[in-house]
C-alpha cells in the first residue's frame, strides 16, 4: 500500500473504538492483514489504549535519572541546533478526554482516567498518553513516534518544554517510543528534533 493510501492514526482508532460505519471498518481489516507495517502499528494502538490498566509503574533510582540525563545531553551537543531544522506543527487530532466530555463524562482527571491524544504532521503522527504515577502525586508520559514514510528512522530527540524552558530531555527508542516520568502538573511543549526536521507539539496541559 503506498504511504498516501495508508489510513491515518487517527481513523485506526476511530475504527478500534467502533466509530467507522461497516463497510469502512472492513475495508481497514483488509489493509491490516495485508500490511504487515500496519497490523503492528494497530497492535500498538491497542496496547496504547489499555495501558492505563495494563501497567504498573515504578520510579529508577535517582542515580539512573541522574546517568541518563547526563548521557542525553551529550548526545544533544552532538546534534545539528535545533534554529537550523524545518519546524513541523503537528495538529491534534484524537483527545479522549474531549470524547468524554462530549459524551456527558465531568470531572475527568489524570487520576481516573489517562490522557490519550493524537497529534498528526507531515512527518510523522505522534501518540501521547499522560496518567498519574502510581503515588498520585506526579504525571508519567508516554509516547510513541509514527513516521508516515517507512524510510524514515524512529529515532528522534524529545525535548520537554516549560515557558519556553528545557525541563526533560531523552530519545526515542528504535520503535519510536520515549517516556518522561514524574512530571509536575502544568502545561508542556515538546518539541521531538530527527535528522530532517523537528514536529513541534503543544501546549499540552497536564493537570
Amino acid at each position: 500500500m503506498a504511504d498516501k493510501d495508508k489510513p491515518t492514526t487517527a481513523r485506526l482508532i476511530d475504527w478500534l473504538e467502533g466509530r467507522l460505519a461497516a463497510a469502512e471498518a472492513d475495508a481497514l481489516v483488509d489493509a491490516v492483514q495485508a500490511d504487515a507495517a500496519l497490523h503492528e502499528k494497530v497492535a500498538w494502538l491497542q496496547d496504547f489504549l489499555q495501558l492505563s490498566r495494563t501497567t504498573v509503574l515504578v520510579d529508577p533510582p535517582v542515580a539512573v535519572h541522574q546517568a541518563a540525563r547526563a548521557s542525553f545531553a551529550a548526545y544533544a551537543k552532538e546534534k545539528r541546533p535545533l534554529s537550523r531544522l524545518r519546524t513541523l506543527i503537528a495538529n491534534l487530532t484524537a483527545d479522549n478526554w474531549q470524547r468524554l466530555s462530549l459524551a456527558g463524562v465531568r470531572n475527568v482527571t489524570l487520576a481516573t482516567t489517562p490522557r490519550q491524544l493524537i497529534y498528526s504532521s507531515d512527518l510523522a503522527d505522534v501518540a501521547l498518553n499522560a496518567q498519574a504515577s502510581p503515588d498520585g502525586q506526579q504525571i508519567d508520559l508516554h509516547g510513541q513516534l509514527f513516521p508516515l514514510d517507512e524510510s524514515i528512522a524512529a529515532d528522534f530527540t524529545v525535548h520537554l518544554l516549560q515557558d519556553g524552558l528545557e525541563e526533560r530531555l531523552t530519545m526515542t527508542d528504535e520503535l519510536g517510543k520515549f517516556n518522561l516520568n514524574g512530571l509536575v502538573a502544568g502545561t508542556y511543549d515538546l518539541l521531538l528534533s530527527g535528522d530532517q526536521a523537528q514536529i513541534a507539539i503543544g501546549p499540552v496541559n497536564l493537570e
